[in-house]
């Protein structure tokens, strides 16, 4: 497939570097010279050097025979403008445009976005992403990541496994014979930055990072089987009322979480606006840093506190602060992700990416055909695929211990048709109609493609 990204920024840079790696012809885009330079420096991929919203450099770029166009610079504007020329004068048949501003996403204009006005058929707001994916996490408060598949029925959950861990040194064959009503399955391991695809006889260590795929009815017992009893937390504090901030709070106060939410905000002005927006979250004027406005919130009584400033040290000074306070948990917003490694070793609990996020997003709506949803793992090393298994599919009446599947591949559980999830073992056989949630390494993705019989894209 051919692809025009417009932006070199991060996440255009990473989205490139996964597509170049699959295949796809990828032409990046951008104004800034430096940007380009540092994309070349990396990746075999073409480019280009002006606005993604002007004609001429789109038809340099070789729109007229694009099949997707991915604007993901700094400007809404300059997305949304390049979504719509795409359109109108090469005819590319998708489009995706990342757009921060959320006057733009008010339900009252939702007309906006049509082929009729600005023709964008996939738009990703960084923040709304980031806000839903920290109120999962608020669901299972020893995961840190949770991620529903299949109607919601089956559930990735990434869980760190600590000192106290009642599993440490058991095989994934002891595992499974020690909870053998517990329907949930071991798909991957992060260790030491190194993805695993665990076999029966490797073991789980300290300091694992593990990805479970479960029936999402027994979460708690899984949680539990980890070393993991915490209750979801009774009182929140948001620092940041910015558009994260805000929508978090929002989605607190629709979802009916039951917690006592606080927001922290630092401009005055901004937070008189926040508190006519929120009805149920405390407003409080002042600075996260400050030991005083923490005692305000009532720090040493909140289970977790959510920094998602727009600067990533603030945030990580003010879970540390937190911490020391008497706060128990730390979910924090980090853009740079070169302070992930250095985080862990601080105390800090959950570290959460806007652009891991977007990517991830943007990867899974590629990949559509007769895949339902994709999430990246590990800066898109590794994918979890919810995937249809069609009559024609290769792995369709077959038992999934005779289908030879390639190492880096590994089915976890499976949605049948009546409804009832089933996890993976050898003597499972797959029909047609099955919903299939499976791990797979990025490089193997074209073997995942065959087994499935269909191709992951447009």
């Amino acid at each position: 497939m051919k692809i025009i990204i417009c932006g070199a920024g991060e996440v255009g840079k990473t989205l490139a570097q996964h597509l170049s790696k699959e295949n796809h012809d990828i032409t990046v885009i951008d104004q800034s010279q430096e940007n380009i330079k540092k994309v070349l420096e990396t990746l075999d991929v073409n480019t280009f050097i002006g606005a993604g919203s002007q004609p001429s450099i789109l038809q340099k770029a070789g729109a007229k025979n694009a099949e997707m166009l991915i604007a993901v610079t700094q400007s809404d504007e300059v997305n949304m403008i390049a979504c719509e020329v795409a359109s109108a004068q090469f005819n590319i048949p998708l489009k995706v445009a990342r757009i921060r501003d959320q006057d733009y996403l008010n339900p009252d204009y939702q007309g906006l976005f049509s082929k009729n006005q600005i023709s964008v058929d996939l738009i990703i707001s960084p923040e709304l992403e980031a806000a839903e994916a920290i109120r999962r996490r608020l669901i299972a408060p020893g995961a840190f990541d949770i991620i529903p598949f299949a109607e919601k029925k089956i559930v990735l959950l990434g869980i760190k496994i600590e000192k106290d861990c009642p599993l440490i040194n058991n095989t994934i064959k002891n595992i499974s014979s020690s909870f053998t009503d517990l329907k949930m399955s071991i798909v991957s391991l992060l260790r030491k930055d190194s993805i695993i695809i665990p076999s029966n006889d490797d073991k789980i260590k300290i300091g694992d990072s593990v990805y479970v795929v479960a029936d999402t009815e027994h979460l708690n017992r899984v949680m539990i089987a980890f070393g993991h009893e915490e209750t979801k937390a009774n009182s929140v504090i948001i620092a940041g009322g910015g558009n994260i901030g805000v929508a978090l709070a929002k989605r607190l106060e629709e979802s009916k979480f039951g917690a006592k939410t606080r927001l922290i905000e630092l401009n005055k002005e901004r937070a008189e606006t926040v508190s006519m927006d929120l009805k149920d979250t405390m407003i409080i004027n002042g600075n996260s840093l400050d030991p005083g406005i923490l005692n305000e919130a009532k720090i040493s009584e909140t289970e977790t506190i959510i920094p998602v400033t727009n600067q990533d040290e603030v945030n990580i000074l003010t879970s540390l602060l937190a911490k020391k306070q008497g706060c128990k948990k730390t979910i924090t917003l980090i853009n740079d992700l070169s302070y992930t490694s250095m985080l862990e070793p601080l105390g800090i609990d959950v570290v959460l990416s806007p652009k891991t996020i977007t990517v991830s997003r943007i990867l899974s709506y590629i990949r559509k055909g007769k895949i339902r949803q994709v999430y990246s793992l590990k800066e898109g090393e590794g994918e979890v695929i919810e995937a249809d298994a069609i009559e024609t599919s290769t792995i369709v009446n077959k038992k999934i211990k005779d289908l030879k599947l390639p190492y880096g591949v590994k089915i976890g559980a499976i949605f049948k048709k009546d409804n009832d999830v089933v996890i993976a073992s050898d003597n499972i056989m797959i029909e047609s109609g099955d919903r299939v949630v499976l791990f797979s390494l990025s490089k193997m993705i074209k073997k995942v493609e065959k087994l499935f019989s269909v191709t992951f894209g447009f």
